[in-house]
Formats: structure tokens, C-alpha cells, sequence
């Protein structure tokens, strides 16, 4: 569905992505794992048009995305929730979820499936964002990029910050959207006993280059908790 092809990309001097080339197969939850500062989240800012792409090329279903705006590839059928989540405070959480939407035609009301993924926000749908806990307001964004109805949906480190219970949920639903519904998913972590229970397919990344490659349930076995380890 999604491929990189020798991705490059550099801050003032420093070489930040390394001829990076990735897969992401269509109806799978693919991972990219790394430690702090390898290039992770550039690559994704990278695939959403956040930050121009040096050389390489991105494509999307077989078409060229590197000359798109972030609004194009969104309404292509991408979906993006950011590291630190970016929701909008002072809006309730039902404009939050309202604004995802902002790719195609806003619905009058959030749609039913969103509250059934997320229970938590239809008790709180008159809340604003900012007086929500962190666990609250990373489902409020994973919920903001289902209301785009994207294809693939791509996630930078939902973990972060987060209490256990609400990982569980988070992992829960994620699996559920690859499974029933049939979603993509790519999905940047460091946290490995989350990664490992989710993926099926992971991708290593270390010094803004892939080093590592396989299947979700081969991790243990090729020794990725090293290649992550601080």
C-alpha cells in the first residue's frame, strides 16, 4: 500500500534520513521501532508532507506523493496522529473529533462508530480537550484521524505518557480496526512489549537507516529488544 523508496532528508549539516526504503502491506499493522533521535519521527513527517523529502520518492498505491500537500495526501486517505497528540484545547472534545473531519464534507454530528471505539469520549463529548488526562486526549486524537475515514492510519509513539490501563485499550482498539475493519495501520514505538503483541510486520530503524526487517512474530527470536535498548 505505502512504499519508500531511498528517502533522504537532512536538518542544516546533519544526514537525519539514510536512503530509507520501507513497505507498509495493505490490511496489516506494520511497526517501526528505534531508539530517541534515529529519524522516526521525521519519516513520518515526511510521508505526511510536514517536512519536504530531499530525494526519494513516497508512493501511495502506486501513485507519487512528494509534490502533494499534507489536505491532499489526508483526502488521498491518510490519517496522522502526532507524537504529543496536538488536540485542540480549548474546543470540546466533540469539535476536536468535528475538525478531523475537515478533509471532505463535516458530518452534523461524530458518527456512532467513533463513540464505540472510544466510549470515554462520548461520556465526555462536552468537555474540552485540555481538561482531559493524557490517556484521554491520545484516543480524542487517534479518534480526530478515523473521522478523516484514511486508509492508513499512522501513529508516532501513542504510548507516550500514557498509563498502562489505557495502552491496553489503545493496543485493543488498534488491532480491532486492522482486524475488523479491515484499516492499515503503521505504528512508530519504542515501547516493545507493546510493539511485539501488535505488529506484523516490523521495520528497525537506527542512525536514520533500516537495519532490521521481518515478521511480527519473529522479533524475540531476531533479538529486536537489543537493537531498541537505550
Amino acid at each position: 500500500m505505502l512504499e519508500v523508496e531511498s528517502l533522504n532528508q537532512y536538518y542544516g549539516g546533519s544526514h537525519i534520513l539514510r536512503d530509507v526504503a520501507m513497505t507498509v502491506p495493505e490490511g496489516r499493522l506494520t511497526v517501526l521501532l528505534g531508539r530517541n533521535g534515529v529519524g522516526k519521527s521525521t519519516l513520518l513527517r515526511c510521508l505526511m508532507g510536514v517536512t519536504p523529502v530531499r530525494t526519494g520518492t513516497i508512493r501511495w498505491r502506486g501513485a507519487s506523493l512528494e509534490r502533494l500537500s499534507t489536505p491532499a495526501r489526508v483526502a488521498r486517505g491518510l490519517g496522522y496522529v502526532p507524537q504529543g497528540r496536538d488536540i485542540f484545547p480549548r474546543l470540546t472534545v466533540e469539535e476536536n473529533l468535528l475538525i478531523g473531519a475537515a478533509s471532505r464534507k463535516i458530518p452534523a454530528a461524530v458518527p456512532e462508530r467513533i463513540y464505540a471505539l472510544f466510549p470515554v469520549l462520548a461520556d465526555m463529548k462536552h468537555r474540552r480537550g485540555g481538561d482531559l488526562s493524557g490517556g484521554q486526549q491520545q484516543q480524542l486524537a487517534i479518534g480526530r484521524a478515523l473521522m478523516g475515514e484514511p486508509r492508513l492510519l499512522i501513529l508516532d509513539e501513542p504510548t507516550e505518557g500514557i498509563q498502562p490501563s489505557i495502552i491496553t485499550e489503545i493496543g485493543r482498539t488498534l488491532r480491532r480496526l486492522v482486524d475488523e475493519f479491515g484499516m492499515t495501520i503503521l505504528l512508530v514505538e519504542q515501547y516493545y512489549e507493546f510493539a511485539q503483541a501488535l505488529a506484523d510486520h516490523y521495520w528497525v530503524m537506527q542512525r536514520g537507516e533500516i537495519v532490521a526487517r521481518g515478521a511480527g512474530g519473529d522479533m524475540a527470536a531476531n533479538g529486536v529488544r537489543d537493537m531498541i535498548a537505550v
